[in-house]
């Protein structure tokens, strides 16, 4: 069943990210990158994508949507990066649906979602597009 269009331009309400030094270090940890930063409290630019998706909010979008999420793939990413995220920041993340469109006669249907992530008083920190696919049924 085809995602219905009324959905592009859909929000979650924005949500509060703390960047905490013991998850940043794991994280580091984790993709191999040189400890040295997160000494510094700065986090990797890859960082980005672990606290636009916090509580879990890119499964609240396909859920709002109304897509079984066995049927997505996350298939690509693009970030812009401001300023440096460090330990200790209280950032705000805003998550919309900024394009819904479909290949292959409806086989595929891709969710584009832009997020931005504010700094306290509204400073941008960076922003991401995300696209995720959406496999569905073909009729014949």
């Amino acid at each position: 069943m085809p995602i219905d269009r009324k959905h592009i331009g859909f929000s979650l309400p924005r949500f509060d990210v703390t960047v905490d030094q013991d998850r940043l270090r794991k994280f580091v940890g984790a993709i191999g990158a040189s400890h040295d930063s997160v000494e510094s409290g700065v986090a990797p630019s890859t960082y980005m994508k672990v606290i636009e998706g916090a509580g879990n909010s890119s499964r609240e979008i396909v859920r709002a949507l109304g897509v079984d999420l066995r049927r997505v793939m996350h298939v690509e990413q693009e970030f812009e990066y401001h300023e440096q995220i460090r330990a200790g920041d209280q950032l705000t993340v805003e998550r919309r649906v900024a394009d819904i469109y479909d290949r292959k006669d409806g086989a595929l249907e891709f969710v584009v979602v832009d997020s931005t992530i504010l700094r306290n008083g509204g400073q941008s920190v960076g922003r991401s597009r995300q696209w995720i696919l959406v496999r569905n049924a073909v009729t014949t």
